[in-house]
This record gives C-alpha cells, structure tokens and sequence, in this order.
C-alpha cells in the first residue's frame, strides 16, 4: 500500500512542479508577444505552494530535511535518542497546530477569489494543511519504519538501547 502512496505523492509533485514551469512560461512568452496572460502568474503560485508542501513531505518521509547535528553527533547513544524523541514531538505537534490552522485559514479564504483566475484563494491556501498532514503521516512512518533515531538520521541502526 504505501509503494502505491509514495508512488502517486511523487507522480502528484512532479505534475505540479511541471505546471509551475509551464504557467510561468507560458506568462513569460505571452508578455513577450504582447498577449499577456493576466490569470497564469497565479495559476504559477497555486502550482508552486502545492508543489513546495508536496516536495517538502518528500524530503520528509526520506529524511532529508536540513538538520543541524552538532549536539546529536556530541551526546551519547541515550543522548541522541532523547534529542530525538523530543524533537519529534515538537515536530508533531507544530505540523499539527500548523494544519489545524491552515485549514481555517483556507476556509477563511475560500470566498476570496485568486486574482483574474477564477480560482478560490482557498485552493491556494488548501496547500498548507493539506501538506502539514502528509508531513505528519511521513514522521509517523519513518518513526514506525526507522525507529526515533531514524527520524533524523538516515544512516541509523534500527534502535539503539535505552
């Protein structure tokens, strides 16, 4: 099940990145010619938050998110997997407090209209929530898959003892 998952996040991130690329060329070359298209550097925002929320939970569930290790690479076994822990929950908790509130900031939105697109600005916003939550799922995964240690280092063992 979760090879069809990954499989789809990442076929759903590559199709928003490739329609951010072709609604900013296609605004570029439209202004160039003298045919601007008014709606296409909004329909580029809407791609490209959805592509940055879609992105970063891939980083996410691969850990590969910019860490400082200073401290972690100093402490003891015990050290690291304490550092881990608590940094996990803080993580937790914020991508949760940050999809709560990014869903009543997209409701909050959906009534404002995104530019001469037609579009909600609530699809735009829709991303923050919606992105905190696969996050939220990638750090469960890796913290079921890898162990609390291999929430933050792709390189550890399974589990060091406590």
């Amino acid at each position: 099940m979760w090879r069809l998952y990954d499989r789809v996040e990442l076929l759903v991130t590559l199709v928003f990145l490739t329609a951010t690329v072709v609604a900013v060329l296609v605004a570029a070359v439209g202004r160039s010619i003298g045919l601007p298209l008014t709606s296409a550097p909004q329909f580029a925002q809407l791609f490209l938050i959805w592509t940055c929320m879609f992105g970063a939970d891939l980083c996410m569930r691969q850990g590969e998110h910019i860490r400082v290790s200073a401290m972690f690479d100093m402490a003891s076994a015990r050290g690291r997997k304490a550092l881990s822990i608590f940094s996990g929950v803080l993580i937790l908790i914020f991508l949760a407090w940050v999809a709560w509130h990014g869903f009543h900031l997209a409701v909050g939105n959906w009534s404002r209209e995104l530019g001469g697109s037609g579009l909600s600005y609530g699809v735009v916003t829709l991303a923050l929530p919606v992105g905190a939550s696969l996050m939220i799922i990638s750090t469960l995964r890796r913290i079921v898959e890898k162990g609390w240690l291999g929430l933050f280092d792709p390189d550890a063992p399974e589990e060091y003892p406590l």
